[in-house]
């Protein structure tokens, strides 16, 4: 969206129209209004932690395909906020692993070793390039083996925080749902931080 303001609990925060602008001048986006939009329950649920800890702060929320042509819109995203004086706070919402009949993907079956294996395989190997800050190979290594569902996003904020002079990530947590309420179906999680 590049105009008007989201809805929260805790009060309305304000898309930053003169970014929104700036990148569609660049950018091919299809841009959403408060009548046309897509369904997202990835920044409806960051929306009111971003509220709360930062009550005056403007938002640009951005959909982005995992391609590598993402990448270049986060690092523009750094360059443009730069050029406007901005402080920038970026974030890349996914899922990790959605495994089970629940989400028609079950390579290892169901029980204790099928858990393992999305902690220990699949979701590590997303983790471990996540943590390197390899945002080509994190959209890459998620359209092969299915452990995220919105990589672009997070190859973007990669992107953009290495523009924006971050040089490591930081694993803050690590879980399943399965950890919470064991189940045949369940999808994996992890908070970075990149610093």
């Amino acid at each position: 969206m590049s105009e008007g303001s989201w809805a929260t609990p805790l009060g309305d925060l304000e898309i930053d129209q003169e970014l929104g602008k700036k990148l569609q001048a660049e950018f091919p986006f299809v841009v959403e209004t408060a009548t046309r939009y897509d369904q997202d329950n990835t920044i409806e649920l960051q929306l009111p932690f971003i509220k709360h800890y930062f009550p005056g702060v403007k938002i640009l929320p951005l959909g982005v395909p995992p391609a590598q042509g993402s990448l270049r819109i986060g690092e523009r995203a750094a360059e443009i906020s730069r050029e406007l004086g901005r402080n920038i706070l970026v974030l890349g919402s996914t899922d990790l692993t959605h495994y089970g009949h629940n989400y028609g993907y079950a390579p290892k079956g169901v029980g204790k070793g099928a858990v393992e294996w999305v902690k220990n395989e699949n979701d590590k190997r997303l983790v471990d390039l996540i943590l390197r800050m390899d945002a080509e190979e994190v959209i890459r290594e998620s359209l092969t083996n299915h452990n995220a569902c919105c990589s672009g996003a997070v190859g973007t904020a990669i992107a953009a925080a290495k523009k924006l002079g971050a040089r490591q990530a930081q694993k803050l947590l690590y879980a399943t749902s399965y950890d919470v309420r064991p189940d045949n179906s369940f999808v994996g999680y992890v908070g970075v931080v990149f610093v």
